[in-house]
């Protein structure tokens, strides 16, 4: 989903094309539904989830669910568009508190509003620590990158925040304002409809100003957005960064560069991969290295397939990167597993013919426990040095769960700022279809639960936490803390 496209305040802008591109090609003509097929969506998407979920209830109770069930329900009386239709079941399926508990894609009303230049809410933000600092902003607007919003609309930041994350599907609060940083003029129009203005008071060096801010077409934004300058992590690196100290940016873990229509997981991408880890990991070595800095930051996940080669270069023992996966066998799960299957031919089957076999020998609503096989530190040469982890609230998916692995295993040392995504976490997505809109309904059917056994959903709290500014500068604070500090140490 086009949450994770985005991982700086700079590459948030210049995405903004991408994004509305792919929401274009993706659109199809909208439509509308009788009563009784909002209703029969309706019941279908909740039976699912409750038949499918690993835990629905585990964050909000049951009889949360049943009321706004109920009022949805009973809210169907005349005919609902599809757009209205998408948007009250992402409300519903984002009640669960879980990321992976979502309706894939965008509005159905999107492409068409692209189309015909819809405005968009401006400003990009940045949501830490109990404030909301302006990232970007048009450059006539009034407002400028680093002013902290009070309000939109004189709704306080509490509540116009909770109108807007209604609508994303995550475990925390933390982790919704993460998302929604990706995407704000979305969120904000799937909030609010479309808008000509929106009023907005910022406190600027302690001054309290308020101004009438103009909503934007797309090519008017980027042509008048105002940047605070910030560095970037793309791609993979690999360098020594200081007399003993070496630098290794893994970058996600699947190939970025496959396209929408590849693999991302394909095996000539993995051998490549594996190559630059080894040739970065052999670099070290022969340049007597005695510290590896392994920066996880601004990374979207990927696939252990990929992350597993890197961690065995400096593995004191097998790793697995979960003490359990708790799965939840139903109907939903074996036909989404099977479809999988049946796309692939049988070498790519792998895991998802494991987990048809496994699901043969349970009924309908058992958890049943899959067999994590445990990895090996790699054969010959190995990096007997020091590990030092970087990450930030950037840090997603796979990249969570190498952090947690090296900090359950005691492979390294953590450094940075608390993940917002969940190193315990609801997860393995499976999809089902809903009979009139056919909406993809995405939901985890596991309890993935990390290598130290924690069950309860929660981030990765650093070792070394390091209190970074509230926007990113030119400078790499993070990177240079920790170089500064492994030098001191010695």
């Amino acid at each position: 989903m086009f949450q994770t496209l985005t991982t700086s305040t700079r590459a948030h802008c210049t995405s903004l094309s991408i994004l509305i591109c792919a929401s274009l090609i993706a659109g199809a003509q909208a439509e509308e539904f009788t009563p009784d097929q909002a209703k029969a969506d309706l019941e279908r998407l909740y039976s699912g989830l409750k038949s499918a979920e690993a835990d629905l209830f585990a964050a909000t109770p049951k009889a949360v669910f049943d009321r706004h069930y109920e009022e949805l329900k009973a809210g169907y009386k005349s005919p609902v568009s599809e757009a209205d239709l998408f948007s009250d079941f992402q409300k519903f399926a984002a009640l669960a508190n879980h990321g992976h508990t979502r309706l894939e894609g965008l509005s159905p009303a999107w492409p068409d509003y692209m189309a015909r230049d819809g405005k968009l809410f401006p400003l990009s933000l940045s949501v830490s620590h109990g404030e909301v600092i302006v990232a970007s902003a048009p450059a006539d607007s009034g407002i400028q990158p680093g002013d902290r919003i009070l309000s939109i609309d004189s709704k306080a930041n509490p509540v116009w925040l909770k109108e807007i994350t209604q609508f994303i599907s995550a475990e925390t609060p933390a982790l919704a304002y993460s998302l929604m940083g990706q995407g704000d003029f979305y969120y904000f129009w799937l909030a609010y409809g479309e808008r000509a203005q929106y009023q907005v008071t910022v406190d600027r060096d302690g001054a309290e100003l308020e101004v009438i801010l103009a909503a934007l077409p797309l090519d008017a934004l980027e042509e008048n957005i105002t940047l605070e300058p910030g560095f970037e992590l793309p791609g993979r690196e690999s360098r020594q960064i200081a007399d003993g100290i070496g630098y290794l940016r893994p970058g996600p873990f699947f190939d970025y560069e496959a396209g929408a229509s590849g693999d991302p997981y394909n095996a000539e991408a993995l051998a490549a991969y594996q190559a630059f880890v080894d040739a970065a990991f052999s670099s070290f070595l022969e340049s007597d290295t005695d510290h590896v800095i392994l920066d996880l930051r601004d990374n979207p996940g990927g696939d252990s397939s990929f992350s597993d080669p890197v961690i065995a270069w400096f593995a004191t023992e097998p790793f697995q990167f979960a003490s359990e996966f708790r799965i939840r066998v139903s109907d939903e799960t074996t036909a989404s597993n099977q479809a999988r299957l049946d796309l692939r031919d049988s070498a790519a089957g792998g895991v998802s013919q494991k987990f048809a076999n496994l699901f043969t020998s349970a009924e309908n609503g058992d958890l049943v426990l899959f067999d994590i096989p445990e990895t090996a530190p790699r054969e010959g040469a190995r990096f007997e040095g020091d590990i030092h982890v970087l990450i930030n609230r950037y840090s997603y998916s796979n990249a969570v769960t190498v952090a947690a692995m090296i900090q359950d295993y005691d492979f390294g040392t953590i450094y940075g700022e608390e993940t917002r995504d969940m190193a315990t976490t609801y997860g393995a997505m499976e999809h089902f279809s809903l009979p009139y809109s056919n909406f993809k309904v995405g939901y985890p059917k596991a309890h993935i639960i990390r290598p130290n056994g924690e069950t309860i959903s929660h981030p990765v709290t650093p070792d070394v936490s390091i209190t970074l500014p509230p926007l990113r500068g030119t400078e790499d604070v993070m990177l240079r803390d920790v170089v500064q500090k492994i030098q001191h140490a010695e």
